[in-house]
């Protein structure tokens, strides 16, 4: 008697040993079936979906400069356009051409006064026309960091540049030379008198305008540092 219950236990055991590993086949087959087919491509676009779950959330960036600015000049060459040429997807850039510059009104015009001279209110006027008509701003930040390298003759680096950029230079050049162009300049002062600048460049990020000594050190790690997880590759 006790034999038979042995042998009737270990039959037990056995049939459900096997109604385990029969289950376990079953749904290795149907992951199999769903996810057989995941491509290296496949991989990839799923971590690119983690980062657009952030990407609306960008970093706002707002550069107070002007034209003729030394230091303006070594911000955007040697950290705006890099690193908006990397992060492109994770900021929002806005550009501000004026500076310690000064705007008066007479008799319905605006006449201003900037402090590199009059070749630097002319070139700001090209930068602020330039973004107005392109209305796109990383193709802005391409032209201004290309215009800024030389732009004592604002007319013809804007003519260098725009053609490298395969952008129609008329329109920038009749809206500098018009009072639109000097409505949109005024527009830029007063933005710029708003947040008193005491150096320019003036960085706000995230329209805080703290720790401007080390976002014009490390422009990268301060963005990076306002990035949400999962960090993008250029912050790693």
């Amino acid at each position: 008697m006790a034999f038979y219950l042995c042998s009737r236990y270990r039959i037990l055991v056995l049939i459900m040993i096997i109604l385990i590993m029969w289950q376990t086949y079953t749904n290795y087959s149907r992951f199999m079936k769903k996810n057989g087919n995941l491509t290296e491509n496949s991989i990839v676009q799923l971590e690119d979906d983690t980062y657009n779950k952030h990407k609306q959330d960008k970093v706002k960036v707002r550069v107070y400069y002007e034209a003729l600015c030394p230091d303006s000049k070594h911000f955007f060459i040697k950290h705006l356009g890099p690193v908006t040429e990397k992060l492109s997807d994770f900021l929002d850039v806005a550009l501000i051409p004026y500076g310690k510059a000064t705007t008066s009104e007479n008799n319905g015009q605006y006449y201003f006064n900037c402090q590199h001279g009059e070749k630097e209110c002319y070139a700001n006027k090209i930068h602020a026309c330039s973004i107005d008509i392109l209305n796109n701003t990383m193709t802005a930040v391409k032209l201004t960091v290309c215009m800024i390298d030389d732009n004592y003759d604002a007319d013809g680096i804007l003519t260098q540049c725009a053609k490298q950029l395969s952008i129609d230079t008329d329109p920038i050049y009749n809206c500098a030379g018009s009072a639109h162009g000097s409505e949109l300049l005024k527009k830029y002062g007063d933005d710029t008198h708003l947040i008193k600048p005491t150096f320019i460049p003036t960085v706000i990020l995230n329209g805080s305008k703290g720790n401007q000594a080390a976002i014009l050190k490390n422009f990268l790690l301060e963005v990076c540092k306002l990035i949400d997880m999962p960090l993008p590759p250029p912050c790693l």
